[in-house]
């Protein structure tokens, strides 16, 4: 007797498709089959999604750190420009007081015009640290980016383990009713 009946049939005709019907019918048919079959797309597939979401959040990422990197740009240029708007408001002040008759060495003038100086650079650092605050936003919009895509291919490849095992359970099953019923009908039961 053959281990696998439908094997044995096989042989007696038909050719390859004969052989793989047989080769079915040994396993408990084409359901078996393709239970196997939808089992592992799906589970390439879970892969290949888990993969793409890293993919997709990875750009995403490089997309959140070059805004971080070009808001500190912007910031520093900003902060350059109202330091030069700055230096001609200052100038105009001298050229203002020189007009009117103040000396611009005075006390009263120099403490004006370092006063205004203290102005310009506390509004050029206020520039620059809001424009790390801002780079820091994105910086850390970034890292979740980066979290966020690795969390999803975690889940792809959990997600086809968890297929894996179902369709191995099934496959299993469908194989054990195979064998019983072989068994019971051969008169083993």
């Amino acid at each position: 007797m053959a281990i696998l009946p439908g094997l044995a049939s096989a042989g007696s005709g038909g050719g390859i498709l004969g052989g793989l019907s047989g080769l079915m019918q040994g396993f408990g048919g084409w359901g078996t089959a393709l239970t196997a079959a939808s089992g592992a797309v799906s589970t390439y597939s879970a892969v290949q999604q888990g993969n793409a979401a890293q993919a997709a959040a990875e750009a995403m990422a490089r997309q959140q750190d070059a805004a971080a990197k070009d808001s500190l740009r912007r910031g520093e240029d900003e902060a350059e420009q109202r330091r030069r708007q700055g230096a001609a408001i200052m100038a105009q002040q001298r050229v203002a007081m020189a007009a009117n008759g103040i000396d611009t060495s005075a006390a009263s003038a120099i403490e004006q015009l370092d006063s205004t100086k203290g102005a310009i650079e506390d509004d050029a650092f206020a520039i620059r640290k809001n424009a790390a605050q801002q780079a820091g936003t994105y910086s850390q919009q970034a890292a979740n980016s980066r979290a966020e895509g690795a969390d999803a291919r975690s889940a792809g490849m959990w997600g086809a383990a968890g297929t894996l095992l179902t369709t191995g359970a099934k496959v299993g099953s469908k194989y054990s009713e195979w064998a019983r019923s072989r068994t019971t009908s051969a008169g083993y039961a």
